[in-house]
């Protein structure tokens, strides 16, 4: 569990799955409004990943957090944003809180 500063521990986190864009070849900035699904381009698989290494980094319960919400199986389903903010305003309460069905 981090006790330092969440919001430098979720931003290096996250950039730990900031690599080169496949047609852009460049990283993207990631910014506190950068959305995972829209801005960022995660790939399910990958957000899957990160939100299970940062709900045990950051002691949130995986239960709370409704993946399909963000990531829904058919990805042009609409969904619900998850940005950074989120994740660091999350960490801080440590609580998930973004109550999506």
């Amino acid at each position: 569990m981090v006790t330092g500063d969440i919001e430098k521990a979720v931003f290096d986190l996250v950039e730990t799955y900031n690599g080169p864009g496949l047609f852009r070849g460049k990283r993207p900035v990631l910014k506190r409004e950068t959305d995972l699904n829209n801005d960022f381009k995660m790939l399910p698989e990958d957000a899957y990943d990160l939100l299970v290494n940062y709900a045990e980094e950051f002691d949130i319960n995986p239960k709370d957090i409704n993946f399909l919400s963000y990531f829904p199986e058919d990805l042009s389903a609409p969904h619900s944003p998850i940005t950074i903010d989120l994740l660091i305003r999350s960490a801080e309460a440590g609580r998930w809180l973004d109550a999506h069905p």
